[in-house]
């Protein structure tokens, strides 16, 4: 099942190049018409989607497109996904832009860092997705009165290629290589807002199947873990947000860390005792937040042959006897050890 995503608002201003530096543009406004993805995928699968943009050019020259994509970092983008441009100026593949390539009006950005730092994570609440950038493999000329529609076409084989079941809001951008992410006044097509760059956000994309831990991006969770993917030998962090939903928990004054590891000889060690070592701190007073850092290795005691692969944990009050998991039930929360 595919559906279609319409932009309702600001437009977007593409295809354009700086005649001279701060004195005239030569522009294409463009519209993200519609975006065709499916609503659910298997990891592994193959996944077509289609960008549908259209322009209209009120003068000549000549300019790149540019096209950002916003996925999981573990999806591998630049390494699974093929992308390619065809409208009715031509067609070609859309090449990754080096990192090395600074984008214009970025204060020395490359294109992948200006768009994480204007566009953050897109409405992703875990800082683990990516921008990867591209642009048509041939600069495309343009004249004044030109009507041009065109699509990008990803491919993305092996999606999911870490193997996590995900929900997550696909991100999308498109600019020229002249502008950047700016606004000048200049209104195209009589809308209210026109710019030289336009960003679409999906709702969420379900990927399902897999191996790993379902990877939520989309929804608020009780607990995260910082960095969303360690190793047992790093310093990670637990937040607890008493906030997203009333638990069994709500008007604690502390909270502490029940958890229990598995570890690669097969053995488990379980640390759940209410004291210094396992009680997350309130960020503020009456915040509702709890975190708690920690090592892995010495919080559960292992040896240097040990290796601690996944914990599965809860969150407790002073007693121990009050418990928190996953989704606010009884099964506890997950997390594997892993740096990919």
């Amino acid at each position: 099942m595919k559906t279609t995503l319409h932009i309702k608002g600001r437009n977007l201003w593409i295809l354009c190049t700086l005649v001279v530096v701060g004195i005239a543009l030569s522009c294409c406004y463009t519209i993200i018409v519609s975006v065709d993805q499916p609503a659910t995928a298997v990891v592994g699968s193959t996944v077509n989607i289609v960008v549908n943009v259209k322009n209209s050019c009120n003068s000549s020259g000549t300019a790149h497109f540019v096209f950002g994509f916003l996925a999981p970092k573990g999806w591998k983008t630049s390494q699974n996904a093929k992308i390619t441009w065809a409208s009715t100026k031509g067609s070609g593949n859309m090449v990754l832009i080096p990192s090395t390539i600074v984008a214009p009006n970025s204060n020395g950005l490359s294109w992948p860092a200006y768009m994480k730092a204007t566009f953050g994570t897109a409405g992703n609440l875990i800082d683990d997705v990516e921008w990867v950038a591209y642009q048509t493999d041939a600069p495309i000329n343009y004249a004044n009165g030109d009507k041009i529609t065109g699509t990008v076409n990803i491919t993305f084989s092996n999606i999911g290629a870490d193997g996590n079941p995900t929900l997550v809001k696909l991100g999308y951008v498109i600019a020229n290589d002249q502008n950047g992410f700016t606004f000048d006044g200049n209104d195209g097509d009589s809308s209210p807002t026109t710019e030289y760059y336009n960003e679409l956000v999906t709702s969420c994309f379900q990927l399902t199947g897999g191996t790993g831990d379902l990877v939520d991006f989309c929804n608020p969770q009780l607990t995260t873990i910082n960095p969303p993917k360690s190793l047992d030998n790093d310093l990670v962090t637990i937040t607890y947000n008493n906030n997203v939903t009333p638990t069994a928990l709500a008007g604690s004054n502390a909270v502490y860390l029940c958890a229990t590891a598995t570890l690669s000889d097969g053995s488990t060690v379980n640390v759940c005792s209410q004291t210094a070592k396992t009680m997350l701190t309130q960020t503020s007073a009456n915040s509702g937040v709890y975190q708690l850092t920690f090592w892995p290795k010495s919080f559960f005691g292992t040896t240097s042959a040990q290796t601690v692969v996944s914990m599965t944990y809860y969150i407790t009050d002073k007693t121990g006897t009050t418990q928190v998991g996953y989704g606010n039930t009884a099964a506890a929360f997950t997390y594997k050890f892993k740096c990919s």
